[in-house]
Formats: structure tokens, C-alpha cells, sequence
């Protein structure tokens, strides 16, 4: 079975591990943003200065990043929760409650 002293790192690593996760999801959705706002401003300006003759643009970005949100709060919250937990394991193992 698991020690107290273990509990508190594996708690913190686990939350760790579920921020950095979650990060990478907002830096996903952020870059797709990005570059579709890029190759849209792209396109209407070769639309506009008479280079191209068909108006493309890229859409439903928000439903995107609505769809990464959804979770993505409980996920946030869960992580940040796992990190205090564990310090504060690990806090009460070092005074010696547990």
C-alpha cells in the first residue's frame, strides 16, 4: 500500500501532469485561431487588391474553442485542487500528523 509520503508528490505530480495537459489544449486552440485569422486576412486582401477572384474564408473558430472549454474548466480546477492537496499532504507528513 501507499505511504503517507507518497501520497502528497503523487498528488501534486498528477495535478502537474492535468495543468500541463490543459495548457497545451488553450496553446491549440490559440495557434488554430491564429493561423485561421492569418489565412483569412490573406485571402481578403488578395481578394480586395485583385490577385484572386474567389472570396474563401475559414470559419467556426469559436465553436472550436467552445468545444475546448467545455472540459477545460473542470480540468483547470481539478489540477490546481490535486496540487494543493498534495502539498498539503506532504505538509502534514512533515509535522508529523500523518
Amino acid at each position: 500500500m501507499f505511504s503517507a509520503k507518497v501520497i502528497g508528490p503523487l498528488l501534486t505530480g498528477t495535478g502537474s501532469l492535468i495543468l500541463a495537459w490543459r495548457v497545451k489544449q488553450i496553446l491549440d486552440a490559440l495557434i488554430l485561431a491564429q493561423k485561421g485569422a492569418e489565412v483569412n486576412f490573406l485571402s481578403i486582401f488578395g481578394f480586395y487588391s485583385g490577385k484572386t477572384k474567389d472570396l474563401r474564408l475559414l470559419g467556426d473558430f469559436d465553436a472550436h474553442v467552445e468545444r475546448a472549454q467545455k472540459l477545460g474548466t473542470f480540468l483547470l480546477v481539478v489540477g490546481f485542487l490535486l496540487i494543493a492537496a498534495g502539498s498539503f499532504t506532504s505538509a502534514l507528513v512533515a509535522l508529523g500528523v500523518f
